[in-house]
């Protein structure tokens, strides 16, 4: 029987609190909270992928240093740290599955169908999803689990997500009843 699996997308300091804080990636904390607990409950893989930078990742050249290795910048948010049996996986890009053991990891599960929440949606949350639809997953972006600093941003890749990888686009209450 296949598994399913939620993915946990940068719910780290430097995106909710830090650098990159904003009150929609906090706005969505309690929703991915409570989406956990019943994920638990159910049996669900549960996966966190955090950025984890080093000082010579391309990305800082754009965005300049966050989440950098050994900093409180990278780690996963006290409200909703992992549990035992959760699985964490660095990543250095937006890409959850770029040189990352994620694949594996889900594979090795029968993991077929994913459930994306997280930050943000138009940058580690798009990628994340490019990642797992070119795998041949089922994506799934639980849209009132997902945010970004801008809500055109979000929109614009909500709709890119549902029309171009085929994301089924849920809310939170739809899933672990």
């Amino acid at each position: 029987m296949s598994k399913k699996a939620v993915i946990i997308v940068d719910m780290i300091h430097d995106f909710v609190y830090g650098k990159f804080g904003s009150k929609q990636a906090q706005s969505i904390v309690p929703k991915i909270k409570e989406l956990l607990k019943r994920a638990r409950e159910s049996g669900a893989l549960i996966v966190y992928t955090r950025d984890v930078h080093e000082r010579n990742d391309p990305e800082l050249a754009i965005w300049g240093e966050h989440a950098m290795k050994g900093t409180k910048g990278c780690e996963i948010i006290d409200e909703l740290s992992p549990e035992e049996g959760d699985i964490i996986v660095e990543k250095r890009t937006y890409d959850s599955f770029y040189n990352t053991k994620l694949e594996r990891i889900l594979r090795e599960r029968d993991v077929k169908d994913v459930y994306i929440v997280g930050v943000a949606t138009d940058i580690c949350v798009l990628h994340t999803a490019f990642g797992a639809f070119a795998r041949g997953f089922n994506v799934h972006i639980v849209e009132d689990c997902v945010a970004s600093i801008s809500e055109e941003g979000h929109k614009w890749a909500i709709e890119y997500m549902s029309k171009i990888y085929g994301a089924k686009i849920i809310r939170s209450e739809e899933l672990f009843q």
